[in-house]
This record gives structure tokens, sequence and C-alpha cells, in this order.
């Protein structure tokens, strides 16, 4: 059985998959694509041969492309959030919540809170400015979200309160019992799988909206692609540096000011008791899967 992810481009969110499923199934994933589990992550728009045998795991939908036409050779053991399972057609007790959440049961930190804030952008975010050199103007920790996963579930750890624009960055944080604060730069930001997974626990999703900048290159490729133009265009090179003037003294500023007022914004934490038991079934179903596919993993 295959364990299917997104791996095309480091990110925090799907490198969990690995770390996680390996240690709640054991010996369970090999090379064989007859049988495939899909795991964390906003993939069940994926496509596969209609032969293979799908088992879907706390797998969420995020209209990243066509819903997938759910027959006998799918086994949805669960979703990731009510969202999902609407849009599929399930029966709502299947979107218990996002599968990080059994990191509360393999991983315990013992860290001493050393930031009072940390930051996590989503992993699109970092190619289109310079973030960590924001954090560091308004006085945050920066976690890359393409960055080692162990130094970032440390830095979690040691986190007094995380801002995240990187949805699972508030996921683990949220797991971990730190208190996360969700803002929104850039309009790539999937708000139907936040709310997914906020709904799963109770809480909505009420992200802060900041202006969204751009380095210069960054500037330069957009204006491009708008006008359909080439980079050394002078027209584009022109409106290039018209836009980041008007960047630099507007946005910009305002920007690090709005950044560091998110400290008074609200922060976010679930029910403990509701965190505990989504974990007891995301427990339950981790086991009815190994019943049922176990004995077929020992005998190959």
């Amino acid at each position: 059985m295959k364990l299917i992810y997104f791996q095309k481009v480091p990110n925090f969110g799907d490198a969990l998959n690995p770390l996680i499923l390996n240690r709640f199934f054991p010996g369970f994933f090999d090379a064989n694509k007859d049988e495939i589990f899909l795991g964390i992550g906003s993939i069940l728009h994926l496509e596969f041969p209609p032969e293979t045998r799908k088992i879907v795991f706390s797998t969420g939908y995020a209209y990243y492309g066509d819903l997938p036409k759910i027959d006998k050779s799918y086994e949805i053991s669960c979703v990731r959030g009510p969202l999902t399972a609407k849009v599929l057609g399930l029966d709502s007790k299947l979107g218990i919540t996002d599968g990080a959440a059994l990191l509360r049961e393999m991983y315990f930190p013992n860290e001493i809170k050393i930031f009072d804030y940390s930051f996590m952008p989503h992993h699109a975010s970092i190619h289109f400015n310079d973030w960590k050199r924001i954090c560091k103007e308004a006085g945050y920790n920066y976690i890359d979200p393409a960055g080692d996963i162990q130094v970032i579930l440390k830095q979690i750890s040691q986190s007094k309160v995380v801002i995240a624009e990187a949805m699972h960055g508030a996921i683990v944080a949220d797991t971990l019992r730190v208190p996360w604060i969700p803002v929104k730069l850039y309009p790539t930001i999937n708000e139907f799988k936040w709310r997914d997974w906020t709904e799963s626990l109770a809480l909505e999703y009420r992200p802060n909206n900041l202006p969204s900048i751009y380095s210069s290159q960054m500037i330069i490729q957009k204006i491009t692609a708008k006008f359909k133009a080439k980079e050394k265009d002078l027209h584009v090179r022109g409106m290039s540096k018209i836009y980041e003037t008007y960047q630099d003294n507007f946005l910009n500023r305002n920007v690090v000011k709005q950044f560091v007022g998110l400290k008074s914004k609200q922060q976010f934490l679930s029910s403990e008791r509701l965190l505990d038991r989504k974990i007891e079934q995301l427990l339950e179903k981790i086991e009815m899967i190994k019943s049922t596919y176990g004995f077929l993993q020992k005998s190959k």
C-alpha cells in the first residue's frame, strides 16, 4: 500500500504524513500502487486508476480540482472536517478532524517558552516577499514552512503564541496547546480548507487580512504575466518601478505596523475535551484500518 501525499515542494503540513502515519501504521506502507493510502492534505481531487483501492484517512478537499467520483474503490475511513464530508455527500460523522492532531499522542515537548510570538507563513508566501526580514522588524520569531520538520515542531513548542498563515502551523499549535492567531497575507490562501478544519473543532476562521506586498522580482513577474510581456521590456520595468516605489513609500511601513498589531488580535485554542475526543475517534479509525488491511500487509 503506497502512502500518497503532496511532495512537489517542501512544506511542513505535507511532511507530517510520513512522520505521523509511519508511527501509527508501522510497516504498513510500501511502493505497491494497487492500494493507496490518502493521508493528510487537500488531495482528494487527485485522479487515480479506477481499479486502485483507495483508503482515505483524515484527507481534505479544497476545490483544487474536480470532486472525486466516490465509488466502491474508495474506503473512506474519515475526512478532515464537516465541509469535506458535505461536498462529498458523506455522513457528517466522518468529518472528524485533521490527522495532524495525532501528534498529541506521540510528541511530548517540554520546551521553555522563549518566543513571545512566532509567525509561520504559507509555503507559497515565502516566495512573494522576505517575511523573515519583516518578522525581524516586527520582533517575531520566523518559522520557515519549508524548513526541517523537527525544528518547526520545536519552535512551535517554544512559542507562547503562533501567528499562522499556514494552516498546519495553526493545527499543530492547537494540538500542542499553543494559542494561535490566523492571518491572511495573499489571495492564494484557501479559506475553504481552513474552515473545514476549524469547524471540525467548533472554531471559526476569522483571519486578520493584511495588504499583499511583493519583492521586486515578484512584482516584475506579476506585471509580465498580466500583460503577457517579457521581463526585459522597458514598459514592464517602468511599471514595476512605479509600483515598487508606491509599495515602499506606503504599503511596507503600514504592513509592518499592522503586523506588530496582530499581537492584540483574538487568540484561538480549541476545547481540550473536544480535541481529545476527536483524537480518540481518529485512533478508533486507525484500528479499524489496521484490522481490515493489516493482515494483507503481513502476507506480502
